[in-house]
């Protein structure tokens, strides 16, 4: 594949407590992706809460296989966390596809980024790899090179005070933001512009049947004090 070094990045960052809407959102916004790849470790992206289309595999075999026939197609790996980096290249291979790795928390640290992993932040954005999401409920003891290349940080409501307190100095922000945040809503910030927003999401009522399609995602410009 020939790289195009004018192509922009697109990296973003998505952090939050089990329930506070991280993966929703996801779904929401990558769920017309033609090319998408997910490394799905806890299987939600798939069935009928998952991005219709989207294709669950388990065998990395099966998966290299798939997309190198594949000119579109939205894929979900299930699998164990020792198969990250050969997803991962995976990934880098198919190239200009949107690529989401969930819980990275449990496959890399906060020393240092899995070589693939970092590959594919560092370089990805010459392969079309747009956008390159990373999700965690622990940002803390994820990698940082992802942090650092963000181009979009968006945390959601965080049980914990430390957590919390790490996300409020990464996004350069008051922690009393973050600790007033709802099961719902998130804020995200825009590290080139400084701008920052509070987000919305309304899913349908608990009971009625899943669909994305009814899912809203409300952003306004948030005014940050200090």
């Amino acid at each position: 594949m020939k790289i195009d070094t004018t192509l922009s990045a697109a990296i973003q960052v998505v952090c939050g407590s089990s329930g506070s809407g991280k993966s929703v959102t996801i779904k929401k916004r990558l769920m017309k992706e033609k090319r998408l790849l997910i490394w799905d470790i806890d299987d939600e992206y798939t069935g009928d809460t998952g991005i219709p289309g989207c294709q669950r595999i388990t065998s990395m075999a099966e998966l290299a296989g798939k997309v190198k026939k594949a000119k579109a197609g939205k894929f979900a790996y299930v699998g164990p966390k020792s198969d990250f980096e050969r997803w991962c290249r995976v990934a880098f291979a198919w190239g200009y596809c949107a690529v989401v790795a969930e819980e990275t928390a449990g496959v890399t640290t906060p020393q240092k980024a899995p070589d693939a992993w970092h590959t594919l932040i560092s370089r990805g954005r010459k392969r079309g790899i747009k956008p390159l999401v990373g999700v965690t409920q622990r940002p803390s003891e994820s990698d940082k090179t992802i942090m650092g290349n963000a181009t979009s940080i968006q945390c959601g409501r965080m049980t914990r005070f430390q957590d919390r307190k790490y996300m409020a100095n990464e996004m350069d922000l008051p922690v009393e933001y973050l600790s007033r945040l709802g099961k719902k809503e998130y804020i995200r910030l825009d590290p080139e512009t400084k701008e920052y927003f509070h987000g919305l999401i309304t899913t349908p009522p608990e009971g009625a049947p899943p669909s994305l399609t009814k899912v809203r995602i409300k952003e306004t410009p948030l005014t940050v004090e200090r």
